[in-house]
């Protein structure tokens, strides 16, 4: 009888495990790559722009270039490490922006009735707007970079924050305790603050994971169409623009940038699925 009753506790503690492995992988592997970045600002091994033809296309394993050498001399390995820290920077800043700005904005909507239609339209029309168009719009006219793709990116997830925020902002505001808060003469400052950011704030972090992934890869579609990072500076998608360039004289070099972004975007996606299953356990049972 004691079998019957432990068996069924024990199958919960190996599901809740289980579960958590997504969040446990993800967490890894992009705090892996995280680090790199950082380092990346303090040491990389040689500068990612000094080339030196009598050291060109050395093979991967070389002593002092690890991943090799491109057709110009230039370390692979710097490169790779430049280029993993300005994909996470565009893509966390892109993403915190368009949390931060959507989030006012969709709690602004939903707490007054009267500036819900315009902000809403205006998200509509900016969602509209083909994001990769209106980048190169931005680099004909103000130059490619670092501000230009982060500001592009911006403006393209915004709208999904605006539209996140205000429906699980409204589903908070028709609960019965804001009725008494209002009751007991709370403003709606203090409401939004007070009762609905922390109810959606777990929504907002899956959210914000979710185009954190979205900013890196298309930071990389920018960058390898050459309307987003150029040299001095390097990204892992300008990395695989200069890899086409170079097929046939060196074909390897496109697979070490496209393998960062596929483990950079795996390990964010893995986090986002782990936070939202550990958020909304019922999420997770429910797809079971």
């Amino acid at each position: 009888m004691s079998e019957n009753i432990k068996a069924p506790k024990i199958r919960a503690k190996k599901g809740r495990k289980k579960s958590r492995l997504p969040l446990i992988m993800g967490a890894s592997i992009t705090l892996i790559m995280v680090i790199i970045g950082l380092i990346s600002i303090f040491w990389i091994p040689l500068d990612v722009n000094e080339s030196d033809p009598s050291i060109r296309m050395l093979p991967i394993g070389t002593p002092g270039h690890l991943f090799g050498t491109d057709y110009l001399g230039r370390d692979v390995t710097s490169m790779l490490m430049t280029g993993v820290r300005t994909s996470v920077i565009i893509g966390a800043c892109s993403a915190f922006l368009a949390l931060f700005i959507g989030t006012m904005f969709g709690m602004l909507a939903a707490s007054v009735s009267k500036l819900d239609e315009p902000i809403m339209r205006t998200a509509d029309i900016f969602m509209a707007m083909p994001g990769i168009i209106f980048a190169l719009v931005l680099a004909s006219t103000i130059g490619a970079g670092y501000l230009t793709t982060i500001f592009a990116l911006t403006s393209f997830f915004t709208p999904a924050f605006v539209r996140v925020t205000r429906a699980s902002s409204m589903r908070v505001l028709a609960e019965d305790y804001i009725s008494v808060a209002r009751l007991y003469g709370r403003g709606k400052l203090f409401i939004t603050f007070r009762h609905v950011l922390p109810n959606i704030s777990s929504i907002l972090i899956v959210q914000f994971t979710i185009y954190f992934a979205a900013g890196v890869l298309s930071e990389a579609g920018l960058s390898f169409l050459g309307v987003g990072i150029n040299r001095p500076s390097v990204s892992l998608g300008m990395m695989l623009h200069e890899a086409v360039e170079q097929i046939g004289i060196t074909d390897p070099l496109g697979v070490w940038p496209g393998l960062g972004i596929v483990i950079l975007v795996i390990g964010l996606n893995l986090l986002g699925d782990g936070l939202r299953d550990y958020f909304d356990p019922r999420f997770s049972q429910r797809a079971r």
